[in-house]
């Protein structure tokens, strides 16, 4: 079964902790447009879209917002915690197979919605826990994550 190459962002798709997903509020950095999914860090206390270099994340978008000048948003972010299991499409046409299993690796892209993972990358912010149910081994693969560099909570791994 081939892949169709369509990044979606990050989902969150799981957690090993018992309890709902936790969703905190915060503001983002003035004209800061978020889509759901995508990747988050923290600069000086507001929330903007993480970069392909973030050394680490403070968690995902929950909702979508749209920037505007001067005005700094409320937006619902899923913290980047321990436990918690995401799922991203590979943005490069990287033949992933099986002993990608355990691979750290990190964001991929800049476009809000359209966020993906690299395998390449050397900031090692998530890694690879498996292959998404319904996708399969090759190119675009979809992949479950956990996020191993967290700014919200500190290192986690």
């Amino acid at each position: 079964m081939a892949n169709t190459n369509n990044p979606h962002s990050f989902l969150w798709e799981k957690t090993g902790q018992s309890g709902a997903v936790k969703l905190r509020r915060f503001k983002t950095v003035s004209n800061t447009t978020l889509a759901v999914g995508d990747p988050v860090v923290l600069a000086s206390g507001y929330a903007k879209l993480a970069g392909v270099t973030s050394t680490a994340l403070f968690g995902f978008a929950a909702e979508a917002v749209t920037g505007a000048t001067g005005v700094r948003k409320s937006i619902a972010l899923i913290p980047a915690m321990d436990g918690y299991i995401f799922s991203a499409q590979v943005k490069s046409s990287t033949n992933l197979t099986a002993g990608y299993l355990g691979a750290k690796g990190g964001i991929a892209g800049t476009t809000n919605g359209k966020i993906g993972f690299s395998a390449t990358a050397t900031t090692s912010v998530l890694q690879i826990l498996g292959l998404k149910p319904g996708s399969a081994w090759g190119t675009y693969a979809q992949v479950m994550l956990a996020v191993i560099k967290s700014s919200y909570g500190g290192s986690i791994r």
